[in-house]
């Protein structure tokens, strides 16, 4: 299990990580870090990397051709943020927090927490017809990584799929068992 092991793994769990019972979930390795994700087995999986950012989307919706979704996971990971926009990975998160509190009605926060190499810290968000959870990240120590996972849908659906969040909110983001030799 040890290529399992992650760097970055990231276990928030919004109400105890509730079972979702009547759902099926597959492990979605997320490339090219080799990270992993619990994936509702019915839903699509698409990845957007462009230089130091990458992006993967879990969604209900088949986003192929750059179709939107209504309900699913977005992660993206900026490494090398401070080369990129001049601010620090934490003030990169805290900016986007700003900004976020600003725009939308704010349901729930939570405090940041340690999470080893990083800082994490959450906002709940409904903005127009959706209800949204942000989970952030940034690196400790000199480690120049910020990372946004954004949870969302309807208003309407946030009951149906919360519990379904929940579970995929645990993930790594790296199999460091790739890049080690």
């Amino acid at each position: 299990m040890k290529t399992l092991l992650s760097v970055l793994l990231f276990t928030f769990c919004a109400s105890a990580c509730a079972e979702t019972p009547q759902m099926e979930f597959v492990t979605q390795v997320l490339e090219p870090t080799g990270g992993k994700i619990l994936r509702p087995k019915d839903w699509f999986y698409a990845e957007g990397h462009r230089g130091p950012a990458y992006r993967w989307t879990l969604s209900r919706e088949d986003t192929s051709g750059s179709k939107p979704y209504t309900t699913g996971v977005r992660i993206q990971a900026f490494v090398d943020v401070k080369q990129g926009t001049g601010k620090t990975a934490k003030q990169f998160i805290l900016d986007f927090l700003a900004t976020k509190k600003n725009e939308a009605t704010i349901v729930n926060s939570c405090n940041e927490s340690n999470q080893g190499l990083f800082t994490h810290t959450c906002l709940e968000t409904e903005e127009g017809p959706y209800h949204i959870l942000y989970s952030l990240f940034w690196g400790r120590s000199g480690t120049d990584i910020a990372v946004v996972s954004i949870s969302g849908t309807t208003k309407e659906l946030w009951a149906i799929y919360s519990p379904i969040f929940d579970k995929m909110s645990a993930f790594g983001l790296i199999d460091m068992g790739r890049f080690v030799k």
